[in-house]
C-alpha cells in the first residue's frame, strides 16, 4: 500500500491517479473539509482508501503511516503570501518532520518528499541553474515565509536521510495543466489573464512542465530516485513573453502589453503586503516574496531527473490548453457559463 499526502491537490492527484494507473492500492492523506474535486473527477475518490487528519497533528499522521510500504509527501502550503505565517512553518516544515519520523519509526521501504524549486538558484535560458549551483543556499538566501519553510524542511529531509530514512527529494519547477484548484501562483497568473485582470508582468524567465509529468517523475523517484538525492522536476524555459504568446494562441486573447521590471516594485509589494497583512486580509495582486523570486531568474536544467529517472518532457503548449480548458469549465473565468467547485 502507498501513502499519499496532499493527495487532492495539483500534483498530489495526478500522482495519486498514476498509481492507480499502475494497479497500487493507495491511502490518501487529506483533511476532512478540503475539495476532493480532483479525486471525485474520474471517480479516483472511491478507488482509494481516505485517511483523514492534519499534517500538523503527528497522531494522525503515524496513523495513516502504518503498513504504508511507500510515502508521497506532497502535502505542503504553496501560496506566496499568508495571512497566518505561523500554520505556513507548521505546515512545510514541522508537518514534513511529523511525516519523515512516522515513516522513519515504521520502517517505510521509500518516501518521496516533494519540496520546490522555488529554494534553489536559477539561471538564464543560456545559462540554467541545476542541483549543483543550488547546493551553497543558505536560509538568509530566501525571499520569504514559504521559501524558507520549504527550505528548513529540505535541510529536515536531508538530515532524516543521514539517520537512515530512504528520501528521495523532488523539486518540481512551475507545473501547469489540469486540477489546479487552488490556484498556485501561476495558475492564478493564466486566470488574472482570461479574465483581462493582467495589465502587466514582470520581465522574468520561468521553468514550466505539465503537471502529469512531474507526476511521472514522483513515481520515477519512487523505483530509481537514489537515496538523499534531490531532482528538478522542470522541462521548459520560457520568458513570460514566450509563456504569454503561447496563451494567447491558445485563447485568442491579446497578450499583456505591459513589461515591468521587478526591482523597483519591491518597496511597493511590500506595502502591499503589509496592508493585506493587517489590514484587507486578502491576498494582494502580486505578493512581495512573489515579486522578490521574479527578480531573480527561474531558468532551470532538469537533466539529473531526465537521465536517472526518465522525467518526460512534454509539449507545455498542450499542458498550457489543458490548463486553460479546465479554468474555463471549472468557472474560473467571470464569464464562463459552467459551474464549478473553486
Amino acid at each position: 500500500m502507498i501513502l499519499v499526502t496532499g493527495a487532492n491537490g495539483f500534483i498530489g492527484s495526478r500522482v495519486v491517479r498514476q498509481l492507480l494507473g499502475q494497479g497500487e492500492r493507495v491511502r490518501c492523506f487529506v483533511r476532512r473539509e478540503t475539495n476532493l474535486v480532483n479525486l471525485e473527477e474520474g471517480g479516483a475518490r472511491y478507488e482509494v482508501e481516505m485517511a483523514y487528519g492534519d499534517i500538523r497533528d503527528s497522531g494522525s499522521v503515524r496513523k495513516a503511516v502504518e503498513g504504508a510500504r511507500a510515502v508521497y509527501h506532497i502535502a505542503a502550503y504553496a501560496h506566496l503570501w499568508y495571512p497566518d505565517v505561523k500554520a505556513v512553518y507548521d505546515i512545510n516544515w514541522k508537518g514534513s518532520k511529523n511525516v519523515f519520523q512516522a515513516c522513519l519509526d515504521e520502517g517505510v521501504e521509500k518516501v518521496v518528499y516533494t519540496n520546490t524549486a522555488a529554494i534553489m538558484k536559477g539561471g538564464t535560458k543560456s545559462r540554467p541553474g541545476n542541483e549543483d549551483a543550488s547546493v551553497r543556499m543558505t536560509l538568509a538566501d530566501m525571499p520569504g515565509h514559504y521559501t524558507r519553510s520549504k527550505f528548513l524542511a529540505f535541510r529536515e529531509a536531508l538530515n532524516y536521510s543521514k539517520n537512515g530514512l530512504p528520501v528521495t527529494i523532488v523539486s518540481p519547477t512551475t507545473p501547469v495543466g489540469r486540477g489546479d484548484y487552488k490556484p498556485t501562483p501561476p495558475g492564478k497568473m493564466i486566470i488574472d489573464y482570461l479574465n483581462g485582470r493582467l495589465p502587466a508582468y514582470i520581465e522574468t524567465v520561468l521553468n514550466y512542465i505539465d503537471v502529469d509529468d512531474a507526476a511521472a517523475g514522483h513515481l520515477a523517484a519512487e523505483k530509481t530516485g537514489r537515496i538523499g538525492e534531490r531532482y528538478i522536476l522542470g522541462a521548459h524555459n520560457l520568458t513570460l513573453d514566450e509563456f504569454f504568446a503561447m496563451l494567447a494562441k491558445i485563447t485568442g486573447r491579446p497578450a499583456p502589453k505591459v513589461k515591468l521590471p521587478a526591482a523597483p516594485l519591491l518597496p511597493i509589494g511590500f506595502v502591499c503586503g503589509m496592508i493585506s497583512q493587517n489590514i484587507t486580509h486578502r491576498e494582494p495582486l502580486v505578493p512581495w516574496e512573489g515579486l522578490r523570486l521574479a527578480a531573480r531568474p527561474f531558468a532551470f536544467d532538469s537533466s539529473k531527473a531526465v537521465r536517472e529517472l526518465g522525467l518526460p518532457q512534454g509539449d507545455i503548449e498542450t499542458a498550457l490548453r489543458k490548463a486553460v480548458e479546465w479554468f474555463r469549465t471549472q468557472g474560473y473565468m467571470a464569464n464562463a457559463k459552467t459551474g464549478g467547485n473553486r
